[in-house]
């Protein structure tokens, strides 16, 4: 009955549509009875107090809220309010729950830990690392855990009432907000010190919609709750037998920041990126009201939200999305290496540790011009809507040879290309590769059958790696040009040989692919406009964990790191970077994250939010502030108060 319901209201105005908790809102009512949930007024913003002229207000001023406001607060959200434990207390002599701590211990490297968690953030080195894990619970001391990077309090949203109070209530009382669905936050937006932090995990709920037309869109849709992780939506298109444009990792969610910086995933050079698949959206803006946003309405959001970064524009609750029917993924990998070895295929992951033998010795040399080989038939991959999904690394040989082993694997993903056309595409380039002495096997491609309705549950859970690392969107120029494509291949050489990690997705999410500049014609977003043009999403990581050095020596290290990575940027000029996945000191970050559009954003968020509600790290406008951070030793942590600069 639910779906019919929500069909009827699409026929007459499709973002009329909400979810039953989306229909729970703060009334006028309620706010002329406690002013301090009174709605902005964006002509008249709430000047911020006088003896915090500076500064958000941080817990231990004079202005924070007493006790008994927070508890009133509670009470009007029906016990929503949280005073957040970092996971890791548990193993704290003060806070100390042995099943607990072991719990937090075995799955610490699990990234469900922390997306289940109302504060927990993935990347734990961004809040500062207030509450590390204790390498020996024994010696542990409390006072290594103040979790002071942490949000003060959460509020656990289930409906947009609790997301409209918590907005109102930070900007009332001059409150640093920020937001957290799942904590794949590689910026540090998810996380505050002193902050009041909506949790919108609990924002649940899939509807599948057969036929929708909406503006120039006509064809299936979905309506997604914005909580909705990757692998619940997983399920959904399991059980309708349909295919929505999702991140890889198995915890990020689906409809948050994901399709807000863009949104890369299997499907991006056959469907286009996740920014590209929303046809309209309910949310929550900075001045506490709940609108629409899609054609004819909103319709600059609308624009800017797709693409121009996550936190920025307000509190998404719900997601008209595009799907498409079952699509079928054909996948072939190759690995080519100067020693025998045996590999991992993702070093990301903590999840996996399976290993496979190669067994090949060739030059340095001789790699390197395997891999220029691969850049090239890379421009292919793009051109039949498929990505090539890759890492460069070192690796110990087998051998007792002092020299360490280079190592390339790619696994290619192929939407509709059966298996057979798979093994035709990759022959030409299998050939040309043993040419140059690199014998690899005949391609064996296999399809992968789409997931049943009736398969068990899928385990979530992808790995937590604390490491830097930087990224870049390599023009096509760069590998159809041969002498573009030879600076880039020496770019990444010296990167490789000054001791790093390179992984990288060859992907093509062109206008075209993304039906902007061909039917259906859908309106253009803020999708970084380097995107339009790359083949190759770049990503050159550190690989010492920034937690297992001092402050000293990650600042010694993130230099030298920054000058080789800059030798990326010197043959892409003019490109950029996605912001979803990035470098939070990333130089000239509105070039690198929003190209052209950041002088349109920049007018929409002066005009959106004027109180500089959702501030965030390197989003548009953020430059009029900084965090003050105490005791980083000069790392760009979150763990300090939110200042104007």
């Amino acid at each position: 009955m639910r779906s019919l319901f929500l069909i009827f209201f699409l026929l007459h105005s499709v973002l009329a549509v909400n979810f039953p908790w989306e229909s729970i809102q703060l009334t006028e009512t309620e706010v002329k009875a406690n002013p301090s949930l009174s709605f902005g007024d964006t002509s008249l913003p709430i000047p911020i107090p006088s003896n915090t002229t500076t500064c958000k207000t941080n817990p231990g001023d004079a202005s924070w809220p007493s006790p008994q406001t927070w508890a009133a607060l509670n009470s009007t959200l029906s016990g929503a309010l949280i005073q957040p434990l970092p996971p890791a207390s548990a193993c704290y002599p003060k806070w100390f729950d042995a099943a607990k701590c072991d719990y937090v211990k075995s799955n610490w490297a699990n990234s469900s830990l922390h997306t289940f968690d109302p504060a927990s953030i993935v990347s734990q080195w961004l809040e500062g690392n207030t509450c590390p894990l204790p390498d020996d619970v024994k010696s542990a001391r409390s006072e290594d855990c103040t979790g002071s990077g942490f949000p003060a309090y959460v509020i656990n949203a289930t409906t947009v009432r609790d997301v409209q109070v918590a907005v109102n209530f930070a900007r009332n009382n001059n409150i640093r907000l920020v937001i957290k669905n799942t904590g794949h936050s590689f910026l540090g937006q998810s996380t505050g010190s002193g902050s009041l932090s909506i949790w919108t995990r609990h924002l649940q709920g899939f509807t599948y919609l057969p036929s929708l037309t909406l503006g120039t869109y006509s064809g299936p849709a979905a309506l997604g709750g914005a909580g909705m992780q990757n692998f619940e939506v997983q399920r959904e298109m399991a059980l309708h037998n349909i295919t929505v444009v999702t991140p890889g990792g198995s915890t990020v969610g689906a409809f948050g920041g994901f399709i807000m910086g863009g949104g890369h995933s299997t499907y991006t050079s056959y469907y286009g990126l996740g920014s590209d698949q929303v046809l309209g959206m309910n949310v929550v803006l900075a001045d506490g009201r709940f609108v629409s946003v899609g054609p004819g309405e909103n319709e600059d959001l609308l624009w800017a939200i797709r693409g121009g970064g996550a936190g920025t524009w307000g509190i998404i609750t719900s997601v008209i999305t595009r799907v498409y029917p079952s699509t079928p993924i054909t996948t072939l990998s190759l690995a080519f290496s100067t020693h025998p070895l045996r590999y991992t295929a993702n070093p990301l992951s903590a999840t996996s540790n399976a290993t496979t033998l190669i067994n090949m010795t060739m030059s340095r040399d001789t790699f390197w011009t395997g891999m220029a080989v691969y850049w090239r038939f890379s421009l292919q991959i793009c051109q039949y809507g498929g990505i090539g999904w890759n890492f460069i690394r070192h690796e110990k040989p087998l051998t007792n040879s002092s020299e360490d082993g280079l190592f390339f694997h790619v696994s290619f993903s192929m939407p509709n290309l059966p298996p057979s056309a798979m093994n035709s595409l990759t022959a030409p380039f299998i050939d040309e590769l043993k040419d140059l002495g690199i014998n690899l096997p005949a391609p064996n491609a296999f399809q992968i059958p789409p997931r049943s309705a009736n398969s068990p549950p899928a385990r979530p859970g992808d790995g937590v790696s604390g490491t830097r690392f930087a990224t870049r969107l390599f023009p096509r120029e760069n590998f159809r040009d041969p002498k573009k494509l030879n600076e880039t291949n020496d770019a990444i050489r010296k990167f490789i040989e000054a001791g790093y990690l390179f992984h990288g997705l060859n992907y093509a999410p062109s206008t075209s692919v993304a039906g902007i500049s061909v039917p259906p014609y859908l309106p253009d977003n803020a999708v970084n406009p380097a995107f339009r043009k790359t083949v190759l999403h770049g990503e050159g990581f550190d690989v010492v964990p920034v937690t297992s050095l001092s402050s000293a020596q990650n600042l010694e290290r993130y230099k030298r790191f920054r000058e080789s990575f800059d030798g990326f940027v010197k043959v892409s000029e003019g490109a950029g970077a996605y912001m979803n996945e990035a470098d939070v000191e990333e130089p000239n970050w509105q070039q690198a994250f929003y190209g052209s559009n950041y002088p349109r954003l920049l007018e929409i968020q002066r005009k959106k939010d004027p109180w500089n509600l959702f501030w965030t790290p390197k989003g548009v406008g953020s430059e009029g502030w900084e965090v003050k951070v105490s005791d980083g030793g000069g790392m760009p942590t979150q763990n300090g108060k939110l200042c104007r600069v």
